[in-house]
This record gives C-alpha cells, sequence and structure tokens, in this order.
C-alpha cells in the first residue's frame, strides 16, 4: 500500500466526520488553523527526515518533496486543519 493511498482512506473518513460535524464552523478557523499546522509541519517534517529519525520507502511515495519531506507527509497537517477547529466547536456546544 502506498502512502497516498493510505492518506486517501484516512483524508474519506476525516471528509465525512467533518460534514457530519461542522455545524457553524467558520471557514476563517479552519484556514487560519490548517496554515499554522502546515508550517509547523513543514520545520518539523523536513528536521525529522533530514536527520534521519523518520525515512520513507522510495517505492511507496510519489516522489514530490517539500523540502526533503515527501507530499504525502503533510495530509495529517491538512486533514488536523479542517477536524480540530470542527470538534472544538462540537465540544464547545456541549457545555
Amino acid at each position: 500500500m502506498t502512502y497516498s493511498l493510505l492518506n486517501l482512506v484516512f483524508v474519506a473518513i476525516s471528509m465525512v466526520v467533518i460534514l457530519l460535524l461542522r455545524g457553524s464552523t467558520s471557514l476563517r478557523s479552519v484556514l487560519l488553523t490548517t496554515l499554522a499546522l502546515l508550517v509547523f509541519s513543514m520545520i518539523g517534517d523536513n528536521f525529522i527526515v533530514a536527520t534521519g529519525i523518520v525515512e520513507y520507502d522510495p517505492t511507496k511515495i510519489a516522489g514530490l518533496r517539500v523540502g526533503v519531506a515527501p507530499v504525502e507527509d503533510f495530509a495529517y497537517a491538512l486533514v488536523a486543519g479542517a477536524l480540530v477547529p470542527v470538534i472544538w466547536n462540537r465540544l464547545g456546544k456541549r457545555k
């Protein structure tokens, strides 16, 4: 299984959750959260890949990289950027 295929499954499940729970979550909060997570991911992911802490099987990545980190590595930041504000808003309304 490639990292892209694994990401596709993860993103699809996350999108269903987002659509079911989104309520009144603003697009602005999703975009700001996603931007912050992507910036920190670019720094952190490049560090852990460049230093050899994490290594990817070259036969399972698309080959596109941001710095030294494969693009597949950023799917988590994109999904979390949408999920975190949605879940935050949903849990906040339960008070």
